[in-house]
């Protein structure tokens, strides 16, 4: 009687292993890693642009320089560059010390029908002391690859603005 109850078990563990070895499986989700890393002078973060492509971003405090690079897939060779200076959008007056926070999302943009569309990510700044929150898009063409001429150099597109506090500070 033994020897019946454990023939069977095995045989149940033999069914469940194989029906789970061969049980369709559903379709893997991708993953987005985006990280982001700052210092009182300097921001640094990724943001996707496309399947299987990033750009990494930098955001000088002192100079208020927003600046990113895009890797050739197939190089290995930056190939794309991106600026735009962030002290219009906030109002820094010469001589002052802004205080930046940078973080990095996704959306994804309608309404392109060519090739020339925005990224899949979106650069997000705020300054503590202008009660401001600016987006900027990043222009994308999946098309573009490097070529043996200098970096390409475009421009950081602003998207809109808001307010971050509802009283200002003096």
């Amino acid at each position: 009687m033994k020897k019946s109850w454990a023939v069977w078990g095995l045989l149940f563990l033999a069914g469940l292993s194989i029906g789970l070895l061969f049980a369709p499986r559903p379709a893997a989700e991708p993953l987005l890693a985006m990280t982001a890393q700052g210092s009182s002078k300097k921001s640094m973060a990724t943001v996707p642009l496309d399947v299987g492509m990033e750009a990494v971003i930098t955001l000088d405090h002192v100079t208020c320089d927003l600046t990113g690079y895009v890797l050739d897939r197939f190089t290995g060779k930056f190939f794309l560059q991106y600026h735009w200076n962030v002290a219009q959008d906030f109002q820094v007056r010469p001589g002052s010390v802004p205080h930046f926070l940078l973080v990095t999302g996704t959306a994804t943009f309608r309404n392109f029908s060519s090739n020339e569309r925005l990224a899949d990510g979106v650069v997000y700044i705020s300054e503590e002391t202008s009660d401001r929150v600016v987006a900027y898009a990043i222009p994308w063409n999946s098309t573009m690859r490097a070529s043996n001429t200098l970096p390409q150099v475009r421009s950081f597109l602003p998207l809109d603005f808001a307010r971050t506090r509802a009283m200002p500070i003096f």
